[in-house]
């Protein structure tokens, strides 16, 4: 029987190369801003228990969200990187709520996209090395030669995997690898990251091509889109 995660949205970054007037998780999308879709997401799910999200310290926008005062919902102040807003999460829960050996939710603020179907994998997958949905790369990918515009190679796609959220670890272990991962002054870029590098092996569930993490102005665009199509489809299934 799956005990009901917690699930932390770091949402304490600016999102520069969005090149908006404000951080980019609080940019309309269809109406809601991309942070409060994206909590929309995990809010009426059985098997998810809260949601955690950590705002920056100055944040101007979170008082305004739909989700600011429901019970589900608690807010805490992240810190500088993703790396170390996550960490906070995590130690709140692990202050507030027994998950110690418990696995734990991670997802980007801004994916606002992600189906329950895609959900329900990753929170059914059962493995001892925890896991992370991803893509399969469909595209050649190029290896750059170091400080240059040039190719250096070909990579072989079959073997590389595009990592997306949410991802999955026991709470103790993943706080353990982040500290870890901080201490030696190594960069990871996501939860799989710190973990890999505490000799973690976490399983690959395949995500989907629509769960699209919006970094640049054009995303927003697809997002709409994307958005657009699913309330579309939705309606049609439900006449």
């Amino acid at each position: 029987m799956i005990k009901p995660l917690w699930v932390i949205i770091p949402a304490a970054g600016v999102g520069q190369r969005m090149q908006a007037n404000c951080p980019k998780q609080y940019l309309p999308l269809a109406g809601q801003t991309i942070l409060d879709r994206t909590i929309d997401i995990f809010i009426s799910h059985p098997l998810i228990a809260g949601v955690l999200v950590g705002v920056g310290e100055n944040d101007a926008y979170w008082s305004d969200s739909k989700w600011q005062q429901h019970d589900l919902v608690h807010m805490f102040v992240g810190g500088k990187e993703r790396c170390d807003t996550v960490q906070k999460g995590l130690r709140y829960l692990l202050d507030t709520v027994d998950v110690m050996q418990q696995d734990v939710l991670v997802h980007d603020a801004a994916r606002p996209l992600l189906s329950q179907a895609a959900l329900n994998r990753i929170i059914h997958h059962t493995s001892d090395q925890g896991a992370l949905l991803a893509m399969p790369a469909k595209d050649t990918v190029k290896l750059q030669v170091l400080g240059q515009p040039l190719v250096d190679a070909t990579l072989d796609r079959g073997t590389i995997w595009l990592a997306q959220t949410p991802q999955k670890f026991p709470a103790q272990a993943l706080l353990d690898a982040l500290q870890q991962a901080q201490a030696y002054g190594v960069v990871v870029t996501d939860e799989c990251s710190a973990m890999e590098f505490s000799g973690w092996h976490p399983d690959l569930v395949i995500g989907e091509s629509s769960n699209i993490k919006i970094t640049l102005p054009e995303d927003l665009l697809i997002a709409e889109a994307l958005f657009s199509y699913i309330l579309d489809s939705n309606s049609k299934c439900n006449s």
